[in-house]
């Protein structure tokens, strides 16, 4: 009896000891390395650095819930500062591709990413932007997937706004890059053909700083059509990022560039270099500037409003609905990790289970919805304009899409 009651002790200690194996964290599990590709200090850093927050925030809920269901997968993730330069970009990924990542969230930019997507596309990695919105790179069964609305989407809301405000006649100026003359070409087209008139005063150097010869054009249109349409029926649209400043600087004190309405693309939205800028910033007040921002649903504020506080405690910027799109996409990557019990190895098969678990996903900028080409198919925009209040300039919500 004595020999018996041992071995029981020694059957239950053992038992014991498998369980509390089996629930220990500190068991290896199987790393899965997350790439992110950010402009961290070049143009749109606001959207890089607040990107980052939210990446790192889904890394670590993620990691938790592997924890608490036993599954043997833990996400790392490392950050490549791509300053928005395309080649920088490439040579970020090229480094990464070599240590074996697999899944990316960036880049931001559709340059970036234009100069990427071979790369990814032949090694058949899973890249995932949350900024990128050029119809050019709007391509089906590729490696790329895009979590925002693309520029037909910015473009149409943007022409309607401008055309149901009483604008007849619009200029419109770019940098030139894939995304932002995406975005003038859209404008162009959908205002067209609610019977307005656009022209364009072209485009300038993705590293011009002396907009002299860009804002004679605009003005000299303007100054054109003055005789056709009032001051109130004519607008510049501005496709940019943040070199946007600079240009408001050198446009600032011109009572024709001030005497019409401007608006921005979604590149210059939020952007903290304008507020602090005065000059600058007396300029877009003047003129009833304002940018779009892809809108958050408030179906979804239970999830989007805790974490742009959690991202604002961590980066000090408010975040948009692009940097709570890379968000979503960590999620939706862990989602494909654990239905297919890891990274599938094969490109097609990788890019196919994306694609299925993004459509069935709502996280905090709402039901995800792919089109054919991978790209967002829904959303509506916000418009965040300047206020003036007591000697300091806020961006403040000043409309809607219709």
């Amino acid at each position: 009896m004595k020999h018996q009651l041992i071995i029981l002790l020694l059957l239950v200690g053992l038992s014991l000891a498998g369980c509390k194996k089996e629930n220990d964290d500190s068991v290896p599990a199987q790393t899965i390395p997350i790439c992110g590709l950010l402009s961290l200090t070049g143009d749109w850093s606001s959207l890089g650095i607040t990107s980052k927050a939210a990446i790192e925030i889904a890394v670590e809920e993620v990691n938790a819930e592997f924890a608490a269901n036993n599954l043997p997968y833990r996400f790392t993730l490392s950050i490549y500062d791509t300053k928005l330069d395309p080649a920088l970009a490439l040579s970020g990924l090229t480094g990464f591709a070599s240590g074996n990542y697999r899944l990316v969230i960036g880049p931001q930019s559709s340059a970036e990413l234009a100069a990427v997507k071979h790369l990814a596309d032949s090694l058949g990695l899973l890249v995932v932007s949350q900024g990128s919105t050029a119809s050019t790179l709007a391509i089906a069964n590729d490696a790329v997937f895009r979590y925002c609305p693309g520029d037909q989407i910015e473009g149409t809301a943007m022409a309607n706004t401008m055309f149901s405000s009483g604008k007849q006649a619009i200029v419109t100026l770019a940098r030139n890059d894939a995304g932002n003359m995406g975005l003038q070409a859209s404008v162009t087209s959908h205002f067209q053909t609610l019977g307005g008139t656009v022209v364009s005063a072209g485009n300038y150097a993705t590293n011009e700083t002396d907009f002299t010869t860009a804002l004679n054009a605009v003005r000299t249109q303007v100054v054109n059509w003055s005789s056709t349409y009032s001051p109130s029926q004519i607008g510049v649209y501005l496709a940019s990022f943040d070199e946007a400043v600079q240009l408001f600087n050198q446009a600032a004190g011109d009572p024709v560039l001030s005497g019409v309405n401007w608006y921005g693309g979604d590149g210059f939205i939020k952007n903290a270099a304008l507020i602090s800028d005065t000059v600058a910033a007396s300029f877009a007040y003047a003129t009833n500037f304002f940018s779009p921002e892809f809108g958050l649903p408030a179906s979804a504020q239970a999830v989007w409003q805790p974490l742009k506080a959690e991202i604002v405690s961590r980066c000090g910027l408010q975040p948009d609905a692009f940097a709570l799109a890379a968000y979503d996409a960590l999620k939706v990557m862990a989602e494909l990790v654990e239905t297919n019990n890891g990274v599938p190895a094969d490109g097609s098969a990788l890019h196919s289970s994306f694609f299925s678990l993004s459509n069935q996903h709502s996280g905090a900028t709402g039901t995800v919805m792919l089109n054919n080409a991978g790209d967002r198919a829904n959303g509506s925009f916000d418009y965040w304009g300047l206020d003036y209040s007591n000697g300091v300039y806020s961006w403040v919500l000043v409309g809607q899409s219709q």
